[in-house]
């Protein structure tokens, strides 16, 4: 059998948590943007969030199991919906003392080291993210990137910034379902431009690579 075909024949692909989940993460990563007391398990609910996503992008479903999941997740939306704050209020992507700031948007990623010029971490595509024949979709990690070089990009007691350009170049196929490594650093400073490069890794081999130009952004602009 042509080993490439194989994950066509895996229900399970891209359905485990795998290890990032588990990885500490790094307090100068984290500290840079503040820390909570709060312990109301919003990180788990992000969890049950991104492997509900996987498992509906895995789930051919009959038609009883879509109308009883629809009707449910309409009543958990009313119910949300009661809940709406502005956007500086929202938890989701704001809260900085969680790993991947407490969204699902993007893959998770723990950082292993990190300081102000660097970071070093693992990632994990899961289902959600498949675009074909066991392979991420070629979106998502340009998403991975912009998370990880701007978190990066304003991180040290740097001012906030914006991505002004980001360049991915795609140089083999990035599987899901398997611990990837995440590599960024600084590469130099230029007045308002921060100018940052990233890796992504399976192993020894290089998925894809990326240049990202930041702007730190001007008082009062938004």
């Amino acid at each position: 059998m042509n080993r490439r075909l194989q994950p066509l024949d895996d229900p399970t692909l891209g359905l485990g948590e795998g290890s990032a989940p588990g990885i500490p993460a790094v307090d100068t990563w984290v500290g840079d943007f503040g820390s909570s007391e709060i312990d109301d398990g919003y990180d788990e609910l992000m969890r049950a969030v991104r492997r509900f996503l996987d498992h509906v992008a895995a789930a051919k479903p009959e038609a009883g199991t879509i109308q009883a999941l629809t009707s449910d997740l309409d009543a958990w939306s009313d119910r949300l919906g009661r809940d709406a704050v502005p956007e500086r209020e929202q938890y989701f992507s704001r809260r900085f003392d969680l790993p991947n700031r407490g969204q699902s948007l993007v893959p998770t990623f723990r950082p292993l080291e990190a300081d102000r010029d660097h970071v070093v971490g693992v990632t994990r595509f899961g289902r959600y993210y498949l675009g074909g024949n066991g392979a991420a979709h070629g979106g998502a990690i340009p998403l991975l990137f912009d998370e990880v070089l701007g978190w990066l990009a304003g991180t040290g007691g740097r001012a906030p910034c914006r991505t002004a350009y980001l360049h991915v170049d795609f140089r083999s196929v990035t599987p899901i379902g398997r611990d990837l490594r995440v590599e960024a650093h600084f590469v130099k400073e230029e007045g308002r431009k921060r100018i940052l490069r990233g890796l992504l890794l399976d192993g020894e081999r290089v998925c894809a690579e990326a240049d990202g130009l930041f702007v730190e952004l001007l008082p009062g602009q938004p």
